[in-house]
């Protein structure tokens, strides 16, 4: 009977065992195989040929070129980096509800796509250089939406807030959670004026999702 290492559990033959050495090589072979960075073209190669995952597995992905681990009950990205938007055209509104698209520029909606982490939180920071054109509030915020469904809205309290008629930048940042886990959303920037009466108007702005 094969005695396994104390560390990595890997099986090597005892004297008494028969000498079968192609036998004790494929035994090792097949330990270590799971232990190794699997490579597969996508996500979904890997998962139709890894059927039983363990935690702790590696597998890097060649699209996106992306290493991903077993976190046990799911794959996530290892060690994902913040994501960014920035658009640096200028454009108004007079809406008093949240708006996506901005009168006079390019480029809108101002979104970013990220993946949910393994903790299913991510701290989103957004902001823009604003101005209004009488004695009243711009508004800066964002909405998640995971494809055309939207799991948080836009909020007065999770916007960036900038007062008056001089251009003031502003940003903020909120953490959102209960994220389903390596699953795609989008995070777009969404403005609106404190009246009808008065125009916002927005300029360098930007969205970024940091995992945590």
């Amino acid at each position: 009977m094969s005695l396994l290492t104390p560390l990595g559990g890997l099986p090597y033959p005892q004297p008494a065992d028969a000498a079968n050495i192609p036998l004790h090589l494929q035994s090792l072979a097949e330990a270590v195989d799971g232990r190794t960075v699997l490579r597969f073209a996508d996500a979904a190669s890997r998962d139709a040929k890894v059927v039983a995952p363990v935690a702790g597995m590696l597998a890097w992905l060649s699209t996106p070129k992306q290493f991903t681990y077993y976190t046990g009950t799911a794959w996530a990205q290892l060690a994902p980096g913040p994501v960014h938007k920035a658009n640096t055209t200028t454009g108004t509104t007079t809406s008093t509800a949240y708006v996506e698209t901005l009168t006079g520029s390019t480029g809108d909606p101002t979104a970013v796509t990220f993946v949910a982490p393994p903790s299913g939180a991510v701290l989103i920071t957004l902001g823009a250089r604003a101005n209004s054109s009488a004695a009243t509030a711009c508004y800066a915020s964002a909405s998640v939406k995971n494809g055309t469904t939207t799991v948080l809205a836009a909020a007065d309290s999770r916007a960036s807030i900038a007062t008056g008629t001089s251009a003031i930048s502003a940003s903020t940042q909120f953490q959102v959670t209960g994220l389903t886990v390596n699953t795609a959303y989008t995070a777009t920037l969404a403005y609106k004026s404190a009246a009808t009466t008065s125009t916002a108007t927005f300029t360098n702005r930007f969205v970024t999702v940091t995992s945590v």
